[in-house]
C-alpha cells in the first residue's frame, strides 16, 4: 500500500496500479478486519488511478462500487464515505467531460449525502473534500444548501479549508455579478492550496474562474491570459483531461473575438487531445492486462485447490496440448515464411534470365547484322590478325581502357586504323559490339581491384566502378552481373572469404 501511494504521488501509474491490485485481489471472507480494511482501501485506490491517469470510467466504477458494497458489508463506516466521495467525483467529471446532466444531478446527490453524513459525524476532511470535488468547476452551484462549510465548528487545520471557503466565496461573488470580488478570492487561493495529490488540478481550476470573471466583465485578452496559464500547468503536468477543456475554452473565446483562425487552431488541439486520450486508453491495455491476467490466474488457483488429482493433470495434459499447438503453428509459421521468400527469390532468378536471355538474342541479332554490313569489306586476312592482336593488346591495358572517355575511335587511334574495321573486327573476334567488349573488360579489372584488397581495400564499390571507367552506378552493375552473374556486394564477399 505504502508503494502504491509512492508511486501515485510520483505520476507512475502502472507501478502504483500494480501495488494496490496485489492487496485488493488478496482480499477474502475470512480475513480479519484491518486486512479486509486494507484490500477495500486498495480497490478505492486502483479505482483512482484508473479514473485519474487511464480515464477509464468503466472499470474505476466497479472497484469504487465493490469497495462500497464491502465497507457496508463490514461495517467500515468512517471509510464508506470516503469511497462516496470519490465515486461522486468520478461521476461529476464523467458528466462535465459527456455533458450529461443525469449523471451530474446524481453526482451532486452522492456529494450532497457525503456531506451530510461527514457533518454528522464530524469528519471535516470528508466534508471539504466533497465540496472541493463538488464547487471546482461548476459557479452555478446552489450555496444555500452548503453553508455547512463556513461553519465555525470545522477546525482551520482542516486539509483545503482555505481554498473551499474562498471557492465558495468566490461563486457566491460570480452569482451576485461581482466579478472583480469573485475574481479576489479565486486569486487568494492560489497561495493556499494544500491538496495532497494533485495540487496542479486545484491550480488549473482557479485559473480557470479568474479567466471567466474576466470574460463576463468583457476582458477577453485578460481572460485569454488566465486560460493561458492553466493551460501552461495542465500540459507541463500531463493532465489531458483539463488541457482539453481549457483548449475547447480558448477556441470559444477566440472565436467570439473574431480570431478564427487561432479559434480553429484550439479547437484542432482540443480534437487532438480529446483523440490522444483515447488513444492512451487503447495502447495502456497492453500495460495493464498483466492486472486481468491476475484476476484470471487468481480466479484459477481458486478452483485448482478444490479440483482432484484427475482434473490438475488434465489441466496440465491441456496446457501441454497447447503448447504444442503454439509451437506446431510457430514452426509451421516460419516455414511458409522461408517457402515464401524461396519462391520470391526463384521468381527474381527466373525474370533474370529471361531478361539475360532477350539480351544475348538482340547481341546475337546486332553480330548477324554487323557481319553483313562487313561483307564487302576490303580488309585483308593479314591485316585484319594484325589488327586483332593490336586491340587484344589495348583491351587488356587498364590504364587505357580505365579512362572515362575511352571511345572506339581513340581505340581506332591507338591501332592505326578507322572505326570500321576496328568496330569489324571486335564483333568478328568477341561476338559482341565495342561498348559491350569494353565493359566487360573494364568488369574484368573491377574484379581484380576488389579482390586485391592490399591495393584497393580502402575503396568502396561506387569508388571502384568510378575508378574502371564506369560512369553510372547502374551501368556499372548491369555490366558486373551481366559478366559474373552475381552483384559486386556479393562477389567482394565471396573474395573475402576465399582470402580468409
Amino acid at each position: 500500500m505504502e508503494s502504491g501511494r509512492k508511486y501515485f504521488a510520483q505520476n507512475e501509474p502502472a507501478q502504483a496500479l500494480a501495488c494496490f491490485t496485489v492487496v485488493s485481489k488478496r482480499y477474502n471472507e475470512q480475513m480479519d478486519n484491518e486486512e479486509a480494511e486494507l484490500c477495500i482501501r486498495a480497490m478505492n485506490n486502483s479505482a483512482c488511478v484508473y479514473k485519474y491517469f487511464y480515464f477509464e470510467y468503466i472499470e474505476a466504477f466497479k472497484l469504487f462500487d465493490t469497495a462500497y458494497e464491502l465497507c457496508e458489508k463490514h461495517g467500515f463506516i468512517d471509510f464508506q464515505p470516503i469511497v462516496l466521495v470519490n465515486l461522486g467525483d468520478l461521476l461529476n467529471d464523467y458528466s462535465i467531460n459527456y455533458g450529461s446532466e443525469k449523471i451530474k444531478t446524481q453526482a451532486h446527490g452522492i456529494f450532497e449525502e457525503c456531506m451530510e453524513k461527514a457533518a454528522k459525524t464530524k469528519n471535516w476532511n470528508l466534508l471539504v473534500t466533497a465540496f472541493f470535488n463538488l464547487s471546482c468547476q461548476d459557479l452555478a452551484l446552489d450555496l444555500q444548501k452548503y453553508k455547512v462549510i463556513l461553519s465555525k465548528e470545522i477546525p482551520d487545520s482542516t486539509s483545503d479549508l482555505s481554498y473551499v471557503r474562498l471557492q465558495y466565496q468566490g461563486i457566491k461573488a460570480y452569482q451576485q455579478q461581482d466579478y472583480a470580488k469573485a475574481r479576489s478570492c479565486f486569486t487568494q487561493q492560489l497561495q493556499v492550496i494544500s491538496s495532497k495529490w494533485t495540487p496542479e488540478r486545484s491550480t488549473i481550476a482557479s485559473y480557470i474562474n479568474i479567466a471567466h470573471t474576466y470574460e463576463k466583465e468583457g476582458n477577453t485578452q485578460q481572460a485569454i491570459e488566465s486560460l493561458h496559464k492553466a493551460l501552461e500547468i495542465a500540459e507541463k503536468g500531463e493532465i489531458n483531461d483539463q488541457t482539453a477543456a481549457i483548449c475547447q475554452l480558448l477556441s470559444t473565446i477566440y472565436k467570439q473575438i473574431g480570431q478564427q483562425e487561432r479559434a480553429t487552431a484550439f479547437h484542432s488541439r482540443y480534437l487532438e487531445i480529446k483523440e490522444e486520450i483515447y488513444t492512451n486508453r487503447l495502447t495502456s491495455i497492453g500495460e495493464l492486462s498483466y492486472i486481468h491476467e491476475l484476476e484470471k490466474e487468481e480466479k484459477k488457483a481458486e478452483q485448482m485447490a478444490i479440483r482432484n488429482k484427475q482434473q490438475r493433470q488434465l489441466l496440465i495434459a491441456g496446457t501441454a496440448i497447447l503448447l504444442l499447438v503454439i509451437v506446431f503453428a510457430v514452426l509451421l509459421w516460419r516455414k511458409n515464411r522461408l517457402l515464401t521468400m524461396a519462391y520470391k527469390n526463384l521468381f527474381e532468378k527466373n525474370k533474370e534470365i529471361i531478361r539475360i536471355e532477350q539480351q544475348e538474342k538482340q547481341m546475337r541479332k546486332d553480330y548477324e547484322e554487323k557481319l553483313s554490313k562487313y561483307s564487302h569489306s576490303n580488309l585483308t586476312d593479314e591485316q585484319r590478325q594484325t589488327l586483332s592482336y593490336r586491340i587484344r593488346d589495348i583491351l587488356e591495358a587498364p590504364d587505357i581502357i580505365c579512362q572515362q572517355d575511352f571511345t572506339l575511335a581513340k581505340l581506332a587511334k591507338l591501332t592505326d586504323s578507322n572505326t570500321t574495321y576496328v568496330s569489324q573486327v571486335i564483333n568478328e573476334n568477341y561476338k559482341a559490339a565495342f561498348s559491350i567488349v569494353l565493359g566487360n573488360f573494364r568488369i574484368k579489372e573491377a574484379c581484380r581491384r576488389i579482390s586485391d584488397t592490399e591495393h584497393y581495400g580502402n575503396l568502396t564499390i561506387d569508388a571502384i566502378a568510378t575508378s574502371v571507367g564506369f560512369k553510372s552506378r547502374t551501368s556499372f552493375f548491369n555490366a558486373f552481373k551481366r559478366e559474373t552473374g552475381l552483384t559486386p556486394s556479393e562477389y567482394q564477399k565471396l573474395a573475402a572469404a576465399e582470402q580468409k
